[in-house]
């Protein structure tokens, strides 16, 4: 079973949303070491990044193997064009897809707690649009134990769902004073009904993530954009993976990808493939078993969604 449980759902996308997000996959290439053409890049994202039904990220799985996706809004309520009525179009939107593909994709709802209704908006989103979490970028601005977040965080709790929130630090804009792994110790003490996937493992901060998720057993990790390194220096990707493992605990990393981001740069089926083969090809002195990749792979994601 392969389940990506970081994918962010574009019902639609410009040029100008395109040339933002386009940095990310940018650094993702140099870290890989690889030669791209950023206009190439640009074309290929507006050519196939935009999936108003879902159909296209569909078919995407069956030709990659992947059985189940996350999928997930993001919103910010410093971006003057993410109204509150534009935000929840789209987190219906995406409700409307997990509901047409029923067990091949879920969705998290894109709720900033930092609006003045956030808290009835997520209310919405678990009834109406059937979603089973939300996803937090609180690098915009917000910490996500605040008082705010809470607001939101009760509700989630009451559906007994998921918070996906960004951890790591990234380029500017991005505040990454609120976006370290520690500002989730909170929630598993006080929201122990909530699953809580931090996106990214903390990035280079995975020690501090690492430290908490082995004393909460509801705190997990992404390896969403760790395929950078894994192409771009297999052996410190290893070395990392092996001592996150070792750390947090062989149950709490989850298989992400950010994409269809990343997936312009380096095919998601060479990562997870990648992935498989950890146990034949992982450097001298480092070793991992096919229980533990099959269980990063979609074991512990299936475990932590309740998935047969």
């Amino acid at each position: 079973m392969i389940i990506d449980v970081h994918y962010h759902f574009m019902p639609q996308v410009n040029e100008a949303r395109v040339r933002m997000t386009i940095r990310h996959a940018l650094r993702a290439a140099e870290i890989m070491g690889r030669e791209v053409d950023p206009e190439a890049l640009v074309k290929k994202a507006l050519d196939t990044w935009g999936d108003p039904t879902g159909e296209r990220l569909v078919a995407f799985m069956d030709e990659t193997g992947i059985d189940t996706t996350v999928i997930c809004q993001v919103d910010n309520v410093d971006n003057p064009l993410a109204n509150e009525q534009a935000v929840m179009e789209a987190n219906r939107l995406m409700g409307q897809v997990s509901q047409r593909f029923p067990g091949r994709i879920l969705a998290l709802a894109g709720v900033d707690p930092r609006r003045p209704n956030a808290a009835d908006m997520t209310r919405v989103c678990f009834e109406e649009f059937q979603v089973r979490g939300v996803k937090y970028h609180p690098d915009n601005g917000y910490d996500p134990s605040g008082p705010e977040s809470y607001r939101v965080l009760e509700v989630v709790a009451k559906y007994k769902g998921v918070l996906l929130t960004h951890t790591g630090p990234l380029m500017p804009p991005s505040r990454a004073k609120f976006a370290h792994p520690s500002l989730l110790a909170d929630i598993g003490v006080d929201f122990p009904e909530v699953s809580v996937i931090a996106a990214h493992m903390g990035s280079i901060e995975w020690r501090a993530w690492a430290n908490l998720a082995a004393h909460q057993p509801t705190l997990h990790g992404d390896l969403a954009m760790w395929d950078a390194y894994a192409f771009g220096n297999y052996r410190l990707f290893c070395r990392e993976l092996r001592d996150i493992l070792d750390y947090a605990g062989k149950n709490k990393v989850l298989f992400g990808t950010d994409n269809p981001i990343f997936d312009i740069v380096e095919p998601t089926r060479n990562w997870i493939g990648l992935l498989k083969d950890l146990p034949q090809n992982a450097p001298d002195g480092i070793r991992f078993t096919d229980e533990e990749v099959a269980g990063i792979l979609g074991n512990n994601a299936a475990r932590m969604l309740g998935i047969e």
